[in-house]
């Protein structure tokens, strides 16, 4: 899908569904459109482009997201960077995806920003997780599929003094269970850690299943609440071109066939040295190590952003990511970040594990990456292109089939 860019902070971006890929981005340039890209996998074939709203302020943390409906239709919503309180949604046809029914809006108490849609099976819901409430991680849900919506919910609670806001990815298994990674704030104003928890049942868990508190009863859960799986450096702001000391990063999430949770993350040690880590629950214990070398900054203003890393949702022992460095010893590729993959153990540092290479474009950036599946179709997507800042870029989205491998 040409001109569309995305952040990381929201899913999903793309899907799979009924032999078709459906890619959400906003155009980094021209009118700044979010839009959806159709690409028909058995006919190899591009289906088309549309979209969903104009003028979405060239701004990829504004991409739509997904879900697949059980009528066949396809729900994406979307909303703008914090600027306004207001989330837009709409519904395919049950056949074409690139047309869809009216816009609708659902209005809130505060600005909003980076949508997530899960579904659960076990009480056939769908939760739409997005930053909210005094700029914290909040928490909607609908009982028609997205047709409607009920009544906002504060889901994490910032405890840094100060105006701050949590940084969080979410995964499920499908059932009944939502997994969450977050941090403490942004890197830039915080040396962040990283922590975990998940949610079921309206209630709050650690990994090995112990009660923290039900969210109706209790209010939002609070970092030192949950499972602290990487301990920042717990510094303050020190200007805009460097991030605090010892800062980490969620970048993905994932569940296992076994319901045990894995976290990739990026830690900043500075603005030309980063690592990517990996924490997973194996039964009994978070075993969190590195994995490879991140590289340099992407720009200067956010000196914690990288190309990322992330987890298969089906198997997060397949990893993904993208750096500008040699994964294994650091050393400079020439200056554009390229996409690597690697089965990783529990056990697997950045001392044993072998990274492939699978991007060769030496001239643009290749960066954030995602994995996408149904059945026994796999991609790797990422965006390809000219990035500047998130609100001047000129990305691609490119992927590769991944499914006989």
């Amino acid at each position: 899908m040409y001109n569309s860019g995305w952040c990381w902070f929201q899913d999903p971006r793309a899907i799979i569904h009924n032999g078709k890929l459906l890619i959400g981005g906003v155009a980094g340039n021209g009118r700044g459109d979010a839009a959806v890209g159709v690409y028909d996998l058995k006919a190899d074939a591009l289906l088309g482009r549309t979209t969903v709203h104009d003028q979405f302020d060239h701004d990829d943390h504004n991409s739509p997201v997904f879900y697949a409906r059980p009528d066949g239709s396809v729900l994406t919503v979307y909303a703008r960077h914090s600027t306004e309180n207001i989330h837009y949604y709409r519904i395919s046809e049950k056949s074409d995806y690139l047309n869809w029914g009216e816009e609708q809006t659902v209005e809130y108490s505060d600005a909003v920003t980076y949508m997530n849609l899960y579904h659960l099976s076990a009480d056939d819901k769908l939760y739409n997780f997005y930053r909210g409430i005094d700029w914290n991680p909040t928490m909607v849900v609908s009982t028609d599929h997205g047709a409607t919506w009920g009544k906002e919910q504060h889901f994490i609670q910032n405890e840094v003094e100060g105006r701050h806001r949590p940084y969080t990815r979410y995964t499920s298994n499908g059932k009944d269970t939502i997994g969450i990674s977050f941090t403490d704030a942004h890197p830039r104003d915080y040396g962040t850690s990283i922590y975990y928890a998940e949610f079921r049942n309206g209630n709050f868990y650690l990994a090995d299943g112990t009660f923290i508190k039900n969210l109706n009863e209790d209010g939002p859960l609070k970092p030192s609440e949950a499972e602290k799986i990487f301990a920042g450096g717990g510094g303050g702001f020190r200007g805009h071109k460097l991030s605090a000391e010892k800062s980490a990063w969620t970048s993905s999430v994932a569940i296992d066939s076994m319901g045990h949770p894995h976290i990739a993350y990026s830690l900043y040690l500075s603005n030309t040295d980063q690592r990517y880590r990996i924490a997973s629950w194996d039964g009994s214990q978070w075993i969190d190590r590195e994995v490879a070398f991140a590289g340099t900054r992407l720009y200067e203003r956010e000196a914690s952003y990288t190309g990322l890393i992330t987890l298969d949702p089906t198997d997060p022992s397949n990893v993904v990511i993208s750096t500008d460095v040699d994964p294994n010893s650091g050393e400079p590729l020439g200056g554009k970040h390229q996409i690597f993959k690697a089965r990783i153990a529990d056990t697997d540092t950045t001392n044993n594990v072998d990274w492939q290479r699978i991007s060769f474009d030496d001239k643009r950036h290749n960066i954030r990456p995602m994995v996408v599946s149904e059945g026994d179709t796999k991609l790797i997507l990422w965006s390809r292109g000219q990035f500047n800042t998130y609100t001047n870029y000129y990305l691609d989205t490119v992927g590769v089939d991944v499914s006989a491998q």
